[in-house]
């Protein structure tokens, strides 16, 4: 018999899911999802861009013909404070029972945080960054993503503005993971190509600082890893709308957030840029490339991995397959040539610093190595 060997420490949970639909056509199967959770006056949160591009119409399709659905369609580009008080008071004004997110990550997020506040006292911002104050009595939520790139759909956390031009907050939590993700990929098809590339590198950033991230989790690392070969292979092709392409890319966004084991100084950096308005997205993927250079005392044998997962030549590193992929999709070089202007080059690198991404990534980065990588990262 082989000796036993002492077990690592368990540091994050192995997998926590949702009920999860993921099949193109799965919308259809909306009604019975429903009356399985017992809902009967679900909230529909969306966007006015999903409203006007078809895509709502699908969802209300699958709901039975002449239901009265209750509708706020008004979740900003940025989820906000604002826009889920908003939601929220539509929500009890019409007595709902549950809620059904269709949209991107901000439209998820917004549900999220709605269905906290439906059950639970006080004001949203009370929440931040407080998971023990988040109890089970969260009202049912039903996550039906329209882009392949937060992973909402399937994760315990939900960023959440104070206003649209602050810096991210956010709420997490057991139990503001959906009760149900219905993953159809012909939602995805009228994203626009340079938002599927900028939501598919989001997607690959999630799956990379899962994967770095510290905790002990094999089967959650063998997830991330398969999402960041989908990415590789497919987002290309994504963006040029083949269908097998956005199949595979809503799957990698779904797995790129399941480990549930935390990000790292990507997501830092991409909050601290993230005080103008600009797209998350874009944001994470521009900063990747300069934090993963810095990794290699830290991560060195996952940083290799993750370059065969990216089919790069033996040798190269995993911060350039990124930054070549960048470059392939047409997304900016450099912070300063999406737009970002600086305000104050201390202030950022101490929100950087200080972020709670920090508490799982693989190296907390010094205020000084936090300055150089945005030095780096602004161009």
């Amino acid at each position: 018999m082989a000796p036993s060997l002492p077990l690592p420490p368990v540091t994050s949970p192995l997998l926590q899911l949702p009920r999860i639909q993921f099949a193109f056509g799965a919308i259809s199967m909306l009604p019975a999802e429903l009356a399985h959770l017992g809902v009967k006056k679900p909230l529909f949160l969306t966007d006015r861009g999903l409203i006007a591009a078809g895509v709502f119409d699908k969802v209300r399709a699958a709901m039975p013909k002449g239901a009265d659905l209750v509708v706020f369609d008004s979740i900003p580009e940025n989820p906000t404070v604002a826009g889920v008080e908003a939601a929220l008071a539509l929500y009890r004004e019409r007595g709902c029972d549950g809620v059904i997110a269709v949209g991107g990550g901000s439209v998820i997020d917004s549900g999220k945080a709605t269905a906290v506040m439906a059950t639970h006292p006080g004001r949203l911002p009370e929440y931040f960054r407080k998971p023990e104050k988040i109890g089970p009595n969260v009202a049912p939520l039903v996550a039906i993503p329209t882009t392949s790139g937060t992973g909402s759909e399937v994760s315990r956390g939900a960023g959440i503005h104070a206003t649209p031009t602050s810096r991210g907050e956010g709420i997490n939590g057991p139990y503001i993971v959906p009760k149900l993700a219905i993953c159809d990929p012909e939602l995805t098809f009228t994203l626009p190509k340079h938002l599927t590339a900028a939501t598919g590198m989001d997607a690959l950033s999630h799956a990379v600082e899962n994967y770095l991230a510290k905790g002990n989790n094999p089967l959650g690392d063998a997830i991330a890893l398969d999402a960041i070969r989908r990415v590789f292979a497919w987002l290309p092709k994504a963006v040029a709308n083949d269908r097998e392409a956005r199949y595979h890319m809503m799957m990698a966004s779904m797995e790129a957030m399941m480990p549930c084991k935390g990000l790292g100084a990507g997501h830092a950096l991409a909050n601290s840029f993230g005080d103008q308005g600009l797209h998350h997205g874009t944001l994470v993927t521009l900063a990747l490339p300069a934090v993963l250079r810095r990794l290699d005392a830290h991560a060195g044998d996952k940083l290799k991995a993750m370059a065969e997962a990216m089919g790069l030549e033996k040798g190269r590193h995993a911060a350039a397959g990124i930054a070549e992929m960048n470059e392939r999709l047409g997304l900016p070089a450099n912070m300063k040539q999406y737009g970002y202007k600086v305000v104050n080059l201390d202030e950022l690198v101490n929100e950087a610093h200080q972020s709670w991404f920090n508490h799982t990534a693989p190296h907390h980065h010094s205020l000084a190595e936090y300055r150089e990588i945005i030095e780096e990262v602004l161009g």
